[in-house]
């Protein structure tokens, strides 16, 4: 990890680069999504009645503290059958004097009685009874209602002469639906109050923000909360209109009970915040802001107590604003904090730290007696993440890291005696390896300073054992901090998994930007270097949709490129590219998921090599871009004939991929093609398509647009028609999946007209 401060004068450097070279081939963009596995799982059980949960949850009281080393965000992903759920109410959308029934069917317009006398060759009309309905919007809670009149859905007609008369159904337009309201207990889990005071866990009860710890800039501890674009789905709150604007997310808390307080309590809640970080663009527009409201339980009213306008990236600063009104001393007080933001995107980002709401504190209370890590770590390899078990096991002692520096924060503003270490065990086997790894014992007030821990070098010399597995190994590694007094220690660990198995890795794992060139017959290419030889057989990547322009740019899916692999950049050596073309895919099941590519066959590689594409169209694809590492030194691109650097520091989230007896990523559910032969006519489509498969069993389609996003979402029957009228014309992605999600087929469909 580098320097704090270097850290963020690189961040600032980079802006202006980065807006110079959206003129220019290769280019850095906000992400516009990050996927939210929940909200797909949701999705495959929203068929049926409409749904409703009452989440229920404990209250707080004082001392209030979170610092996001750990998240105490309420889940509100419950689903019917799930543990602590409970149906409690039924609501129905059609009512007629006091009684629903699921039967109920009606016109909006008059309906009538027609009866034929033959022997006269005369007809009479007669408007059928009208019924007085209460019909209720079963999209809001509670449901609101109007009254309106409504006839039954048919027209009779009768003749005189004959002893039956004949009913002919019309379409209602008033069909019975329910909603059904479900209770869900509170969650059960604790947390550690700085009192020592046991309280529970859940401090928010909603849960629109990200908590994430790679992208803010030097935060007070690790691990913050970012407000953005993005719906607590991972989508944009508004995908459709670029130019949308409005509130965004919320960040409320749990009711907390004040009534033993009063005002000579002198209470104060504290907060750090920072605009933009690592993540979302660097424009800044005057009407984006962050705000902090409190609520008058009696009045049942928020009160606006604060707000910032977005500004240039900056420091985290700290905020004190007091509870100083007796409208707030009260059983069920809460805050909240949310942001103005363009609602189509993951564009203007706030972070936030260290929020504490807490008694007998002053304006000037800023001291955190507290000492943290800043920031997650992600490896114990020398450059790489992740490598090859074969590899690794021939030579570990070339792929091991002499040492690795994690930045530890004393928020106090007096020097601590602090110590930290390592701990590391594979996952299936064996004893932990623990090491002390040092100490800091002055000098550290208020400061971040660099922990060293060693790693294959004195005192430790520790190299993974290759034996304790047999093709793929996962350590679990944690990095520790200690001293006294300390008011949180959920902040004074930071763990990750070391996975060796079947490919290279430089990035994290997570993505702060989407990286990409916007010029056809330009080349991207990764540098890996490898100890020998092995068999390349696939490049696992991960794009990122982007809510783009429609009027300025193409959407990333149309994108189009051939996966190349070289021996050398200069000269220009490939030694494979596909013949089959590629496009961008996203998998819907979570953040920072890959999609793995075949090669159309497997290359033999080694020594130093690349991989990486030539574009067949000049359509920006977004690559996950990993702003926390950076191996920049290996990221080439060509936009004529010759390779240059790239201008961006990062990591590309692109891994290849080798022949390995053992492979962690082939039971992942991706969108790729499956082995079902898919049939789509007619294709391009206008208003209908059929959809055939050799699949059994029970299946979904699936249609996806150029964005990534899912528009519609049906149980599939061989040869039924699926209606694509409503769909705006342009290359959408179907999919076939089944119930666990996997997708069983799938092929592009063109609705044109």
């Amino acid at each position: 990890m580098n320097n704090l401060s270097s850290r963020l004068l690189l961040a600032i450097a980079l802006l202006p680069v980065a807006a110079d070279a959206c003129a220019q081939v290769e280019s850095l963009t906000p992400l516009s999504t990050r996927p939210v596995p929940q909200a797909v799982q949701a999705l495959r059980k929203s068929e049926g009645p409409k749904t409703y949960f009452i989440y229920q949850n404990d209250p707080q009281t004082l001392p209030i503290q979170d610092d996001f080393s750990i998240d105490r965000r309420r889940n509100r992903w419950a689903q019917p059958g799930d543990a602590g759920v409970t149906l409690t109410d039924t609501y129905y959308y059609l009512e007629a004097g006091g009684s629903s029934t699921w039967d109920m069917a009606y016109s909006s317009d008059t309906t009538f009685l027609y009866t034929t006398d033959t022997d006269l060759d005369t007809t009479f009309r007669e408007a059928l009874p009208e019924v007085s309905l209460q019909v209720y919007d079963l999209n809001v809670y509670p449901p609101t209602s109007t009254t309106q009149f409504a006839w039954p859905a048919y027209n009779v007609f009768d003749t005189i002469q004959s002893p039956s008369p004949d009913i002919l159904d019309l379409t209602p337009d008033l069909v019975q639906d329910s909603l059904l309201v479900y209770t869900v207990a509170p969650d059960g889990a604790t947390y550690i109050n700085p009192d020592l005071s046991v309280v529970p866990l859940v401090l928010w009860e909603d849960d629109d923000v990200h908590v994430n710890g790679s992208y803010p800039i030097d935060p007070p501890t690790v691990g913050v909360a970012t407000f953005d674009g993005l719906a607590r789905t991972g989508y944009p709150y508004d995908f459709d209109h670029f130019t949308s604007y409005g509130i965004a997310d919320h960040l409320t808390s749990v009711p907390i009970d004040l009534s033993g307080y009063a005002l000579s309590d002198s209470l104060y809640l504290s907060f750090f915040y920072q605009p933009q970080g690592l993540s979302g663009d660097e424009f800044v527009q005057a009407s984006d802001s962050l705000v902090l409201e409190f609520y008058a339980p009696d009045e049942q009213t928020w009160y606006r107590v604060w707000r910032t306008p977005y500004v240039p990236l900056q420091p985290f600063e700290q905020i004190l604003v007091p509870v100083r009104l007796a409208r707030y001393i009260k059983p069920d007080f809460q805050f909240r904090f949310l942001n103005y933001s363009s609602l189509s995107g993951s564009f203007d980002h706030w972070h936030l730290d260290y929020v504490r709401l807490g008694a007998q504190r002053t304006f000037d209370d800023t001291r955190l007696i507290d000492v943290a890590y800043v920031y997650p770590e992600s490896s114990l390899l020398e450059t790489y993440t992740s490598v090859p078990f074969n590899k690794f096991s021939a030579a570990p002692e070339g792929y091991m890291a002499q040492s690795i520096t994690a930045t530890i924060r004393n928020l106090d503003n007096v020097d601590r005696f602090i110590t930290y270490g390592m701990l590391a065990k594979e996952e299936n086997a064996g004893a932990p390896y623990v090491f002390f790894n040092g100490q800091n014992t002055s000098g550290n007030a208020s400061m971040a300073f660099p922990s060293t821990h060693p790693v294959n070098s004195a005192p430790n010399n520790f190299e993974y054992d290759e034996t304790l597995s047999t093709d793929a190994a996962f350590w679990r590694v944690k990095l520790w901090t200690n001293t006294t007094p300390d008011i949180n220690r959920y902040n004074d660990t930071t763990f990750f998994i070391q996975e060796l198995s079947n490919y290279y890795a430089y990035d994290d794992g997570s993505a702060e930007m989407g990286y990409g060139l916007n010029l056809s017959g330009a080349a991207l290419a990764y540098r890996f270097d490898m100890v020998g030889g092995d068999s390349l057989r696939a490049v696992r990547m991960y794009f990122n949709p982007q809510a783009n322009d429609p009027q300025s740019s193409p959407n990333p899916p149309q994108g189009s490129f051939l996966l190349t692999v070289w021996s050398s950049l200069n000269p220009e050596v490939i030694i494979h590219q596909d013949f089959t073309f590629s496009s961008p895919e996203y998998r819907l099941d979570g953040i920072d998921h890959f999609v793995e590519y075949p090669l159309d066959e497997t290359v033999w590689v080694e020594g130093t090599f690349y991989v990486g594409w030539v574009q067949t169209n000049a359509v920006r694809m977004n690559l996950g871009f990993d702003r926390n590492r950076d191996n920049s030194n290996k990221i080439f691109f060509r936009s004529s004939t010759t390779f240059t650097n790239t201008s961006f520091q990062g990591s590309l989230m692109m891994r290849p991929v080798f022949k390995a007896a053992y492979d962690p990523f082939a039971g992942i559910t991706e969108p790729a093609t499956g082995s079902a032969e898919l049939i789509i006519y007619p294709n391009p489509a206008q208003e209908l398509v059929l959809v055939n498969a050799s699949v059994d069993g029970v299946a979904t389609v699936q249609l996806m647009d150029a964005t990534g996003r899912l528009v519609k979402h049906m149980n599939w029957r061989a040869g039924s028609p699926l209606l694509v009228g409503d769909l705006q014309q342009g290359l959408y992605v179907l999919r076939l999946v089944d119930e666990e999600g996997r997708t069983l087929a799938q092929d592009r469909l063109l609705i044109q007209r």
